[in-house]
């Protein structure tokens, strides 16, 4: 099986692809109990125009097209950044049973600033879904270093 670092660089480079057609930069993948990459996700809010077209959403709302809540229970999200609070209670409300990711929401505020006060939303996704009464098991921030150098480079594209 795949390593959790191999998922969440897949994740930073769909986030870079989604940089490059003009969206903000973010991505996710959701994997199987198996290790099986079953979907992928993008951020299409400028391209969709539809501020809801997270990349987490996107996939989501796949998702539970295409599996049932029991099934996605046993699968992993990762993503390249700590979901937002509307992303994060997407994953809650999915059945999706586990979130790995790898840049803390904060360490992406401090590349980005926090200028855009419309667009900060400090809640850890952590701190959200244990106010659930479903448990969803969150890794993260793992490859933080790394996300950060990638993420200082996708946004210079």
């Amino acid at each position: 099986m795949k390593s959790e670092i191999t998922f969440l660089r897949m994740a930073i480079q769909i986030a870079k692809e989604s940089k490059q057609k003009g969206n903000l930069p973010f991505g996710c993948i959701l994997v199987n109990q198996q290790g099986e990459v079953l979907l992928t996700g993008q951020n299409t809010i400028n391209s969709d125009k539809d501020c809801l077209a997270h990349a987490e959403v996107n996939l989501i709302r796949e998702a539970s097209r295409t599996f049932d809540f029991s099934y996605l229970n046993n699968c992993t999200i990762f993503t390249s950044v700590e979901p937002c609070p509307m992303c994060t209670s997407a994953i809650y409300w999915s059945g999706i049973g586990r979130l790995v990711y790898a840049l803390a929401k904060t360490t992406f505020y401090d590349i980005i600033g926090r200028d855009g006060s419309n667009l900060v939303f400090e809640i850890p996704a952590i701190e959200l879904l244990q106010k659930g009464g479903r448990k969803v098991e969150v890794v993260g921030p793992i490859l933080q270093i790394e996300a950060y150098d990638e993420y200082l480079k996708i946004l210079a594209i």
